[in-house]
């Protein structure tokens, strides 16, 4: 999810950052970024000062195909004949990056080469933000959630003592189907006042939210959330905060013949028609 940034930042001179026209960059957002990804030499993957190797495979009608190597793990250690040694080891994980028009897919690999700290999207998200920041752009990489994780939450607090609020953070609109879902009120609120608005539902006179799961502006609101990646919180009274979004990301599976020898040419075709059927398959809303 892109954002502008109206601010000056210190990396940047004043007369550079001003020069920019930051609504022209919006419009252009997903061309800047393939500019970006297309820059091999330009293109380095950092996070916190280390930066991690990376190979692209494939670069084509705004889709990339590449394997991001930890170069920060623990080395292997491996033992022989009752002698122990340490070898370098920098496993790596598949990524791919839709970039075709009002697509913004990042899908990763789910393996052991990363771990939380940091995660491989973080290190995807402060790559780009860099990339991007000389046209006054940001970008957020956050995964997706399902939906029906609000209501298992939702059900089971209104078991007990009921809801005191719920917090729905929307994201700044870029993406219209995203839109779209927010509404035309709210979209023009974060344009205008430069902002991610969040709707707070506090129950009135100390008393439970009332959450209809019929109610087509809920469901609504719940899917924006869940599509941009934007964790809800849900109150219950009596006990601590819930953010929903954290226990159910989306995970969808990848043919393994993908996986398997990516620079191999005489497969390129049909490794591409895969990865493309398989991105068409990744839905805007997880149930």
């Amino acid at each position: 999810m892109f954002r502008p940034v109206t601010e000056s930042q210190p990396e940047i001179p004043f007369e550079e950052f001003r020069a920019v026209d930051v609504q022209e960059s919006l419009n252009h957002k997903q061309e800047l970024t393939g500019a970006c990804l297309d820059d091999q030499e330009k293109l380095k993957f950092e996070f916190n000062g280390m930066e991690y190797d990376h190979r692209t495979y494939i670069r084509q009608g705004g889709i990339y195909v590449m394997r991001i190597a930890n170069n920060g793990h623990r080395p292997a250690k491996v033992e022989n004949h009752f002698q122990i040694a340490e070898l370098e080891n920098h496993p790596s994980s598949l990524a791919i990056i839709d970039n075709r028009k009002d697509r913004q897919v990042i899908a990763i690999e789910r393996n052991t080469a990363f771990g939380k700290d940091p995660a491989l999207y973080a290190i995807i998200q402060e790559t780009l933000r860099k990339a991007l920041a000389p046209r006054r752009l940001t970008v957020d990489v956050a995964p997706k959630f399902h939906t029906a994780e609000f209501w298992q939450v939702w059900e089971t607090s209104m078991k007990l003592k009921g809801i005191e609020y719920v917090d729905f953070p929307f994201a700044y609109p870029n993406l219209p189907a995203i839109s779209d879902m927010v509404g035309e009120y709210m979209t023009e609120i974060a344009r205008r006042t430069n902002s991610e608005p969040t709707l707070h539902l506090q129950g009135q006179n100390r008393e439970s939210v009332k959450l209809d799961p019929a109610d087509v502006w809920l469901l609504s609101a719940i899917k924006a959330c869940a599509a941009s990646g934007r964790p809800i919180l849900i109150k219950p009274r009596g006990t601590e905060v819930r953010k929903i979004g954290i226990e159910s990301p989306v995970l969808e599976e990848l043919p393994d013949a993908v996986l398997k020898e990516l620079d191999e040419k005489d497969l390129f075709d049909s490794r591409f028609q895969l990865i493309v059927e398989f991105l068409n398959a990744i839905k805007l809303v997880y149930e």
